[in-house]
């Protein structure tokens, strides 16, 4: 039988470092594999500073390529907390990255057989696209938060030169930003645009310059979830093409499958079995979502008033792990009846289970996709980076969620009450939000229809990869 000689085309994608990046670029490389078998995938990992996970994860994906880059002896201390500290790793990597792409088409891609069709990064190594522009190589951007915040970092070039003092000062302030229909209070956009003289604000004008020079956006999310906002994009032909390819989801929590929360996991699922259906508000603020002692005590008691069933995942700023150390003492005891409080838990099996009728969020986008695929309304609780303007999204844009406070923003400062916490928990609970509700589960539809065959992201997938092998 004669060899198939059908051309391949490799990617390399280059995430930032973190579980958080690379789990759902990742899981997009897998749709563009399982699409068009053309395609070949090299992933470059920055393996700081969540090594284990990162390699348990990687060796379950036989599928694809991945090169670990060389470490740095000391990462950059403040990196998990600022944007500046991860710019320097990311610095740092660039030197190794060139070099790992440069081997790999020394001895792995044959310019006959296989040719490296593209570079794909993500919003934290932009600085990457001058190695496919020394390469001659075209750069895409995997944008994985919503397309509406994407239209942020599109503007940023006329932000800039349009806002001539400092938004700290007038926070009441309506923006127009494109992708939003409504214009959109200083407030709920990144503090670290506030100032202009900052190396964070910086990074976002530099960034927003960038990636207007790719060749593509490619967004983790769905038309008809952001309609109005892709299709703004789409129109302006100043911008680079957006391709909505979402929800791209781990379904399978492989990135989260540390076996030391087997028993947890088994519990908490057993305790969601015995509870009715759509009765238990979930509680879960990601993995940098910690809180002070005083805030802990205030979600408790305002859930103990509530009434209402709860999962709730805490952990305390101060790396506290003791529960009873961190909430009022005998709220376990009393609670125990119709509340479970716990560590870490396994989030996308906990919102596909029938019983969760309402998801406490940061509102990351990923948790925001995973809430849409189950219908759960979000009752809005952001903490940092784009949250703010991913609520403000859901609430006035979209209609999929309740707020917690006014104005999209709830600062570090702030203490939300416990009254606070019982009302939005009842406003959600108890039939206040029927029509966000109903809008919620008719997202949940179509965002399992936009998957299928001939659904929205499907067809933006394809013309995504024809476009790539075509050099467009």
């Amino acid at each position: 039988m004669k060899e198939s000689t059908t051309k391949k085309y490799e990617l390399v994608f280059i995430p930032s470092p973190g579980i958080s990046h690379l789990v759902p670029t990742v899981e997009f490389a897998k749709t563009l594999l399982d699409t068009d078998h053309r395609l070949s995938v090299t992933v470059l990992t920055m393996n700081v500073p969540y090594g284990p996970i990162l390699s348990s994860y990687t060796d379950s994906l036989p599928e694809i390529r991945f090169i670990e880059l060389i470490q740095p002896d000391s990462p950059p201390p403040e990196m998990k907390i600022s944007l500046s500290g991860l710019c320097e790793l990311i610095d740092y990597y660039k030197p190794h990255s060139r070099r790992a792409i440069t081997q790999l088409i020394a001895t792995e891609l044959d310019p006959n057989s296989i040719s490296l069709a593209a570079l794909v990064l993500d919003m934290f190594t932009m600085p990457m696209a001058d190695i496919g522009g020394e390469l001659g190589v075209p750069s895409y951007v995997y944008y994985t938060s919503a397309a509406a915040a994407l239209g942020l970092f599109l503007h940023m070039p006329v932000f800039d030169s349009t806002i001539e003092t400092d938004l700290e000062n007038e926070l009441t302030r309506e923006l127009e930003i494109p992708g939003f229909k409504n214009s959109v209070p200083a407030i709920a956009v990144p503090s670290v645009l506030w100032t202009k003289n900052s190396d964070d604000y910086a990074w976002y004008l530099y960034n927003g310059r960038r990636v207007g020079e790719t060749k593509g956006v490619i967004i983790n999310s769905f038309y008809d979830l952001e309609a109005y906002a892709i299709d703004s994009f789409r129109s302006n032909s100043s911008y680079p093409y957006v391709y909505s390819v979402g929800p791209v989801l781990d379904l399978a929590g492989r990135a989260n499958s540390d076996k030391s929360h087997t028993q947890q996991n088994e519990n908490i699922m057993k305790w969601l079995d015995k509870q009715p259906a759509r009765s238990v508000v979930f509680l879960c603020f990601g993995s940098r979502g910690t809180f002070d002692v005083d805030q802990v005590k205030e979600i408790a008691n305002g859930l103990e008033r509530s009434g209402q069933r709860f999962l709730w995942s805490v952990r305390a700023k101060d790396g506290s792990t003791r529960l009873d150390e961190l909430v009022p003492e005998g709220f376990v005891e009393r609670t125990a009846e119709r509340g479970m409080v716990c560590g870490w838990v396994p989030q996308v099996a906990i919102l596909g289970h029938g019983s969760v009728g309402c998801f406490v969020s940061h509102c990351g986008w990923n948790s925001i996709l995973e809430s849409v695929w189950f219908g759960v309304p979000i009752l809005t609780w952001p903490l940092y980076a784009e949250q703010h303007l991913n609520a403000f999204l859901l609430v006035k844009e979209l209609g999929l969620s309740v707020e917690l406070k006014g104005y999209y923003r709830v600062s570090e400062d702030d203490l939300v009450t416990a009254e606070e916490v019982e009302r939005g928990v009842r406003r959600v609970m108890e039939g206040e939000c029927e029509e966000v509700r109903k809008r919620v589960e008719e997202l949940k539809e179509k965002s399992r229809s936009a998957l299928k065959e001939g659904g929205c992201s499907v067809r933006s997938v394809k013309r995504l990869i024809e476009d790539l092998i075509q050099g467009k």
